[in-house]
């Protein structure tokens, strides 16, 4: 935490090594080629609470002091989300952080945490862009749990949680891996004494106006006696949309420093399409000799993350990012539409349409918004067919308007029709037939058959 907090852990995470600073991204066309099954694969998605205090964690696989497996939690949350209350000195928060591993029901490992805050004036308290990170780490044996964890207000009384799904592997093999990435914004340290360079983590993993600052770290462990002659890792990085197109890429070499070499890798990214990405990282070189009679394994690193909707990219195209609000427009709002005429116009329109449909317009998150363009990235990532965009799709434009269906009915071998999928959303007592007619998995709405809406 900054500032005049008595948290004893700060938001910085330093790049104590090796610093790989990039002065721009390469923009890329080309498809990823994927060689196979990566030696480690992509993390789960990371845990974000839906109630207050909200927060958002993430789980990583780090290396310990030595040298055995830890899982590192990080997490993130606003003061605005934490009750302060006044005394003599100041503003008084307290909030307690539990972490539990399971494997099905039973405990595993886990711990609670105490943390109290300290300001001395009431603008700390609300103030916007100095949320509260910290961490806390576990020591526990290879295998696949279920991490909770609870976040409470200790002051106010309330509790919000999360879970998520984690894999916690066997020893890496081979001589040279990558340990986990952890994702955040680059950033300057102030504090130190050289102004070092820093990664301030992002467990939630979201990005929207913040993309130029996208940067990720980790460390590469080498086992290799001291002194072999490659003393340099060259390494390859990419961003792949869900799409496995590659938007960025980039290279960059790092000189050994031990055993253990970290990196900092600062992108640089320009405004995305809102969906799902992942960021690659592969050891280019050195390649250590697989065994006789196999092939390599390619040493890669891979992380997800997800780019929500921002004024940015509605600048970028504009036309484009407004025709899918058609889809939840009221009729005064479609006429609105369509008599804007510039981009400053278009801009002002949207900004306004989320601004109306905010439910808590006092917290920095548009819970409506969110929502719709989420729904947005799952039809542009599960429905889109022969060139078109998932949300331009019939199944695309339900999903959007009405969300997941309680039921989905699919029937692939029909004697009297084509192949069809049947959508029934029971509490609004609607229900949508899609046909697949030319056989190649693009399926419209039967109108004939679907409800009106």
């Amino acid at each position: 935490m900054r500032g005049a907090s008595s948290c004893s852990v700060r938001g910085l995470v330093r790049a104590a090594a090796a610093l790989v600073l990039l002065a721009a991204a390469i923009p890329s066309s080309a498809q990823y080629p994927n060689p196979g099954p990566a030696s480690q694969p992509d993390g789960p998605t990371p845990g974000i609470s839906m109630t207050r205090p909200r927060f958002s964690t993430d789980a990583t696989i780090q290396p310990g002091v030595n040298g055995a497996t830890e899982v590192r939690i990080d997490y993130r949350l606003g003061r605005t989300e934490l009750l302060f209350e006044r005394s003599a000195d100041g503003y008084n928060a307290s909030y307690e952080i539990r972490v539990a591993f399971y494997q099905k029901k039973k405990l595993i490992a886990g711990d609670e945490t105490v943390r109290d805050l300290k300001v001395t004036r009431y603008a700390e308290t609300i103030q916007r862009g100095e949320d509260l990170l910290d961490h806390v780490s576990f020591k526990v044996p290879p295998g696949k749990y279920r991490i909770q964890v609870d976040l409470t207000d200790l002051k106010a009384e309330r509790t919000s949680s999360t879970e998520f799904e984690f894999q916690v592997p066997d020893a890496p093999a081979g001589p040279l891996w990558f340990t986990d990435l952890s994702l955040g914004m680059f950033a300057v340290d102030s504090l130190s004494a050289t102004h070092a360079a820093a990664l301030d983590p992002n467990p939630s993993r979201t990005y929207g106006e913040n993309l130029s600052r996208f940067a990720f770290t980790g460390e590469l462990v080498d086992n290799r006696p001291a002194g072999v002659p490659d003393s340099t890792y060259r390494l390859h990085y990419q961003v792949v949309s869900d799409l496995q197109k590659a938007v960025a890429q980039g290279d960059t070499a790092v000189v050994r420093r031990g055993g253990r070499t970290p990196f900092l890798i600062h992108m640089l990214l320009g405004p995305l399409d809102p969906g799902n990405y992942r960021v690659v990282l592969d050891l280019v070189s050195p390649v250590p000799k697989p065994p006789k009679g196999k092939k390599p394994v390619p040493i890669r690193r891979e992380k997800n993350f997800v780019v929500e909707q921002t004024a940015a990219a509605v600048a970028l195209d504009p036309k484009t990012q407004l025709e899918v609000l058609r889809y939840i427009a009221t009729d005064v709002e479609l006429r609105q539409m369509n008599q804007l005429k510039t981009v400053e116009e278009r801009l002002a329109f949207w900004a306004n349409f989320w601004k109306e449909r905010d439910p808590s317009p006092g917290t920095p998150q548009n819970e409506a918004q969110d929502e719709f363009y989420k729904r947005v990235a799952y039809a542009n990532q599960h429905f889109a067919a022969a060139g078109t965009q998932g949300w331009r799709t019939d199944m695309g434009q339900i999903y959007i308007k009405f969300g997941q269906p309680d039921e989905v009915v699919r029937n692939p071998f029909r004697f009297d029709g084509p192949p069809e999928e049947i959508w029934y959303y029971y509490r609004a007592r609607l229900t949508y037939f899609f046909v697949d007619k030319d056989g190649y998995g693009r399926y419209v709405i039967d109108d004939a058959r679907s409800s009106k809406n």
